[in-house]
């Protein structure tokens, strides 16, 4: 049996069946795993996602306090009413000749103005709105309602797991037997019965680890049935080298 190890402060090791065997253990991770965190100091009035709930890219999941935000867009939605009424008047009369141009110009700004700070009105209340980056499932759910939560703390952890990541580590002479998208057999031998897919390498690492002679390659999967966890272990079959 060949024992495999890579890693300087904390190796991993993994055991081959034999020196010749194609087969290589590896680890499954999601592909994509993301902390989501507020970019202000204020209080959460709504978590609208528990642990393990299903999410869809650009879901609402976090209400962050806003109604004086709220409030502000109502007024200014008001004073843009008043202010294109006195541009169209403003406009007629000039039409007209009853007024200047500049008189008409002056209206005209003055709507421009209000409406720009409309926008950022909206800005600032879409801020205390945090969205889905992605579609997947909760993990962790680390505050509640009701709290506060200072700038870059994390509130939820999300992942996509309905595609895979299979990550291993191989020796540095088998660079030569692969290519980007080469189809990949691998099974994962902690599913009873073991499960078989075909997954598809999207990327190689351009550089060789010089302590373990060896260099990562990773392997993309379709997981959308959600039967592989990440985490676990995956064995793939890759090209054998030859002599």
């Amino acid at each position: 049996m060949l024992k495999l190890c890579f890693g300087l402060a904390a190796p991993f090791c993994f055991a081959q069946e034999n020196a010749d065997s194609s087969w290589r253990e590896g680890v499954a991770k999601p592909f994509k795993s993301i902390t989501l965190s507020s970019s202000l100091r204020e209080i959460i009035t709504k978590i609208a996602v528990e642990e393990g709930d299903r999410i869809t890219e650009g879901q609402i999941l976090v209400n962050l306090e806003s109604e004086k935000e709220t409030v502000s867009i109502e007024r200014m939605g008001q004073i843009i009413e008043k202010a294109q009424f006195d541009f169209k008047a403003s406009k007629r009369l000039f039409e007209q000749n009853v007024s200047s141009k500049d008189d008409a110009l002056a209206k005209e700004l003055d709507l421009k103005r209000v409406e720009a700070e409309l926008k950022i009105a909206k800005t600032e209340l879409a801020r205390r709105e945090i969205h889905s980056p992605l579609t997947g499932v909760v993990v962790h759910r680390f505050r509640e309602a009701g709290e506060a939560v200072n700038e870059a703390e994390p509130i939820l952890q999300v992942m996509d797991a309905d595609h895979l990541l299979l990550q291993f580590y191989l020796e540095a002479p088998m660079l030569s037997t692969l290519k980007m998208g080469d189809q990949i057999e691998v099974s994962f031998p902690e599913i009873i019965p073991h499960v078989e897919r075909k997954a598809k390498i999207n990327f190689i690492d351009p550089e060789v680890d010089a302590r373990s002679g060896m260099f990562r390659v990773r392997l993309l999967m379709d997981n959308k049935d959600q039967v592989v966890r990440p985490g676990m272990k995956v064995r793939a079959k890759f090209a054998e080298l030859k002599s």
